[in-house]
């Protein structure tokens, strides 16, 4: 994996999608490496010598590595566990749809959405749906909105929670706003929604302190 790509990969960076597809790379050609290996390792007709020339070879494993693959583990069985395998199958898997989900969202522009009260910012900029009240809203309404993931934020006045299909419902649930059709990001830029939407890159009103 490149070494710049980071560990986490967080979904506001802008080069979110790029990090995941390296990734993701990186956990299919381990995939295939470890598949390759066991293939070697549990073939009968080879000597441990000629097994761990192979591994070295066509696996790219160190030499002591190598040997390491074939000695038994407590259970008897030799070469990468299949838990292994089925775990990096499973955390692929879980890349690829999440790779998915930022690719829509990426192609998604930013909308603000009016209720009785405030707005709902849907922010492709900073990855964020943000709410907005025009005054300190009600203990229920407080409770629910942490009940659905939304984060009280002091510095913008406002209920925040990650950009994505769930926050929004979690703010339609909370506040009832009806989303517009999903407009495109134009090739120069966010397009803007319309409706009852405005440019989520207006100025913001200041938010109420929970």
């Amino acid at each position: 994996m490149n070494s710049k790509t980071p560990t986490v990969v967080r979904s506001e960076d802008p080069d979110a999608v790029q990090h995941l597809q390296t990734k993701i790379a990186a956990a299919e050609t381990l995939q295939a490496t470890m598949k390759a290996a066991n293939v070697i390792v549990r073939n009968r007709q080879l000597t441990d010598d000629e097994k761990v020339a192979r591994l070295v070879a066509e696996c790219g494993q160190r030499e002591h590595s190598a040997r390491e693959l074939l000695k038994p583990d407590f259970a008897g069985r030799v070469g990468f566990p299949d838990y292994a395998l089925t775990n990096n199958g499973a955390n692929i898997r879980r890349m690829q749809a999440r790779l998915k989900g930022l690719a829509n969202e990426s192609g998604r522009a930013s909308a603000t959405v009016e209720f009785p009260g405030g707005r709902v910012e849907d922010n492709a900029e900073e990855c964020r749906v943000r709410i907005y009240h025009d005054v300190k809203p009600p203990e229920g309404t407080i409770a629910k909105l942490r009940t659905y993931g939304f984060h009280w934020t002091p510095s913008l006045g406002c209920w925040q929670r990650l950009r994505n299909d769930s926050a929004r419902y979690a703010a339609t649930q909370i506040t009832g706003v009806t989303w517009p059709l999903a407009s495109a990001v134009a090739a120069n830029g966010p397009s803007v929604a319309t409706g009852n939407s405005v440019a989520a890159s207006q100025a913001p009103r200041p938010g109420i302190a929970a």
